[in-house]
């Protein structure tokens, strides 16, 4: 995939996920994490990334932004979703030194997922700003709904 499709699959689960969201944010415990600020945060092997952010309050949003970054990139060094990665290594079944991770760096949250493209390629999402099984939760909604994408379960 090149840069330009793997921008217009991006931009089409971003798409997806601002279509999904005003439903999630009825909520109240999901509004209030964020006030509805959300971002999205879409790579592929090579780095690149295309990043969306959602709601009004843009101090709000750079501080999910750097959450739903941070997501993306552990993701990205390790192969694992955010969440099952920490679990692998306090369970001692991975070495941190292989990725370069140090323990306080763990973004532990989750909201991060190893994906793949409908042609195999890697892909990685990663979402924040309501609560971590909701973040998740998007992401799957979007890879189901759009059949472009789908999460790597693991």
């Amino acid at each position: 995939m090149n840069i330009s499709e793997f921008q217009i699959l991006a931009n089409s689960i971003a798409d997806e996920v601002g279509r999904l969201l005003p439903k999630i944010l009825e909520v109240p415990e999901e509004l209030q994490i964020a006030n509805g600020n959300c971002v999205l945060c879409v790579m592929n092997a090579a780095g690149d990334t295309v990043t969306r952010m959602y709601g009004t309050n843009p101090i709000r949003q750079r501080q999910v932004a750097q959450v739903a970054t941070k997501k993306a990139l552990q993701v990205w060094l390790t192969g694992y979703a955010t969440g099952a990665y920490e679990k692998l290594v306090y369970n001692g079944e991975l070495d941190t030194e292989k990725f370069g991770i140090p323990h306080p760096e763990f973004i532990g949250w989750l909201g991060g997922l190893e994906a793949k493209t409908a042609s195999g390629e890697r892909l990685i999402v990663a979402f924040s700003g309501v609560r971590g099984e909701e973040d998740q939760g998007v992401l799957r909604r979007a890879a189901a709904n759009l059949k472009t994408f789908s999460i790597v379960e693991q």
